[in-house]
């Protein structure tokens, strides 16, 4: 206990104690107080303090007073007692019959629980400090047992202390007073537990707020006094910062966060011997994100003293988990346009963590994409459709297609997200060749792609009905192609044979046929390289001739060769043949439509020599309707 405070006290104490009664103000009455807290009763004492009629008492039944309170209260005969239950300033009044009214002033304050802390110390004692600066003198009875042990005045070191000499939880009590008051203030009452020594804290979390704040949890013990250190830039010098008592968290402002790290420990604080209890240190981080090409390089410098694991949060979720106390992280992981937010987590030995401040950045890269290189082309009628593969390291946002003719340059004609194409204007006869290029997700435009030149199946047909197939060389495939396979089909596109014909670009099909005019023709080429779609030329069809046969003259006699008796129009391929013969008048004298011979006569009688001219309207295998004309001399043998 402090003696000086207790002296003191005591002199206080008589003063307070040692008033008389307080006068009224013309001096005919007098109170117990004149001053005290709410609810605040005041006694009369006496009402004859001046006499100025001998042998007559004022107040009595006989010759009574009326008693005003000034609360609002209506005025009562002889009220020797009143209460007042609201803090304020009023006048009681005293109406004397014949001589007037006295009155004196009372002051109720407002009954106030008095504020102090309890601080823990060492060794079971502690110290309690009065915040309270609300009464003249405050009363601390450390068992709360009645027995007042220390006595403070109003000033600026309200503090006492006390030790129990043993383990156990007590009640404190402090109770407020003001000079020439009433001893009617409630007190105020808070339990202590008595600890032989003080418990180490723990900095739970620390967290970094934003650019100039961060803040620290922590688990408080009852009564605990906790004086707050910091450190910039180092986990080993520490400062003074800020006294804590009664909370769990602390904000601390005014910080650069994104230019310096901060350690801060924590200390339990013995007021009683001026010692402290230190947590260990736990620091903040300085936090750098680089967003580089194809790279997002995360660094930060924080104070490493036992640090068990760093955690990099990415996007709201656990990335990875390094040992110890890394300083950098390159996340290489990253698709470009894609925003990447980072935190860096230090878990610490004894389970405290540190929490960087939030880092956000859009990832890019300045690859070139390598080229396509793989195009199939499948010739339709109308039109080619286009099938391509590309590099899967690569995410494509749109892909261009170009057409032009080599030498002439090429234009863009259309763009789709798709692996294929179909150009509706292609013809055999255009000659179009393609290139496939494309734009990625990160704006990086592709090397030029391959050059793809579709099949071009063309035919000839020769004098004997011989065909000639001849078509280009595909192009379109990096790794060229290993062979080329020749499909023949009937005019309904039933097949009739498959010929590999290895790296030959012409074959001649002239087999004598004597069935099928139209014949179709489709090349198909296939890839070196596996997994690649075959590429198909157009369907050619090819139409061979009738080819007619016919005499010059004929020698309808009787006499010679049967085969120079008559007169014929043969070919090959036709279904329906009309002949119509004319003399040289323009007379027809001759018509058939089933390609019968003719003998030379008209109704039955024998024409003579000369030449006629003959028409034949003909219909083909192919459906196709022609007409040929010619000369015919009749010849007649002479003996």
């Amino acid at each position: 206990m402090k003696k000086g405070v207790l002296t003191l006290g005591l002199i206080l104490t008589l003063a307070l104690s040692a008033h008389s009664q307080y006068v009224s103000r013309l001096g005919r009455f007098n109170v117990n107080e004149v001053k005290g807290c709410a609810p605040f009763t005041v006694t009369i004492l006496d009402t004859n303090l001046l006499n100025p009629l001998p042998n007559t008492q004022h107040c009595t039944p006989g010759f009574p007073c009326l008693m005003t309170s000034g609360d609002g209260a209506p005025a009562l005969q002889n009220q020797f007692t009143i209460t007042y239950t609201q803090p304020g300033t009023y006048t009681l009044s005293v109406l004397y019959q014949n001589i007037g009214a006295d009155d004196i002033q009372i002051t109720v304050d407002p009954n106030i629980q008095p504020e102090f802390e309890v601080y823990t110390c060492s060794g079971f004692q502690t110290s309690v400090n009065i915040t309270d600066k609300t009464y003249d003198q405050y009363f601390i009875d450390f068992n709360n047992d009645g027995t007042i042990e220390t006595a403070i005045p109003n000033g600026n070191n309200q503090t006492a202390s006390h030790n129990y000499g043993g383990a156990g939880t007590f009640n404190i009590s402090v109770r407020g007073r003001d000079l020439n008051s009433a001893n009617n203030c409630a007190a105020k009452i808070q339990s202590f537990t008595a600890l032989p020594v003080l418990p180490t804290p723990q900095i739970n979390t620390l967290t970094v707020l934003n650019s100039t704040s961060l803040q620290l949890d922590f688990t408080p013990q009852p009564n605990i006094q906790y004086k707050l250190e910091i450190g910039v830039n180092t986990g080993s010098s520490f400062q003074q910062f800020q006294t804590l008592y009664g909370v769990n968290t602390v904000t601390v402002s005014n910080l650069l966060t994104e230019n310096n790290f901060y350690c801060f420990r924590l200390s339990s604080f013995d007021p009683c011997t001026n010692t402290h209890t230190y947590s260990a240190p736990v620091c903040s981080h300085n936090f750098d994100l680089s967003i580089e090409n194809g790279n997002n390089r995360l660094t930060w410098a924080t104070a490493s003293v036992g640090v068990l694991n760093t955690e990099i949060i990415r996007n709201g979720t656990s990335y990875t988990i390094i040992p110890g106390s890394p300083n950098q992280l390159n996340d290489v992981d990253v698709v470009c346009k894609t925003n990447y937010c980072y935190q860096v987590i230090n878990r610490y030995a004894g389970g405290s963590r540190s929490i960087s401040l939030e880092k956000c950045g859009e990832a890019f890269t300045t690859v070139t994409p390598t080229q396509i290189n793989n195009v199939s082309a499948l010739v339709a009628s109308p039109g080619v459709q286009l099938l391509w593969q590309q590099d899967p390291a690569f995410s494509v946002a749109q892909y261009a297609i170009s057409r032009g003719q080599p030498g002439s340059g090429f234009s863009v004609i259309n763009q789709t997200p798709v692996q294929s194409f179909a150009d509706p204007d292609y013809t055999t006869e255009s000659g179009y060749c393609y290139r496939i290029n494309y734009t990625d997700l990160c704006d990086n435009n592709s090397q030029q792609g391959v050059l793809v030149c579709p099949i071009q199946l063309t035919a000839s047909v020769d004098d004997q009905n011989g065909i000639t197939v001849r078509w280009t060389q595909f192009k379109g495939w990096q790794s060229g192609v290993v062979n080329y396979q020749l499909q023949k089909f009937d005019k309904s596109g039933g097949l009739m044979a498959t010929l590999n014909l290895g790296a030959d670009t012409l074959y001649v099909d002239d087999q004598p046929d004597a069935v099928n005019q139209v014949l179709q023709y489709v090349v198909t080429a296939h890839p070196v390289q596996v997994g690649l779609p075959n590429s198909i030329s157009n369907r050619l069809v090819v139409t061979r001739e009738v080819n007619l046969f016919h005499p010059t003259a004929f020698t309808p006699d009787g006499i010679g060769p049967v085969e120079n008796e008559t007169f014929t129009v043969r070919g090959h391929y036709i279904t329906k043949l009309e002949l119509k013969v004319f003399d040289r008048w323009g007379t027809m004298v001759y018509f058939n439509d089933n390609n019968e011979p003719w003998n030379g006569t008209h109704n039955g009688r024998t024409l003579p020599e000369g030449t006629y001219i003959w028409n034949a309207k003909i219909i083909d295998f192919a459906g196709r309707t022609f007409n040929r004309g010619g000369g015919v001399v009749i010849l007649k043998k002479r003996n």
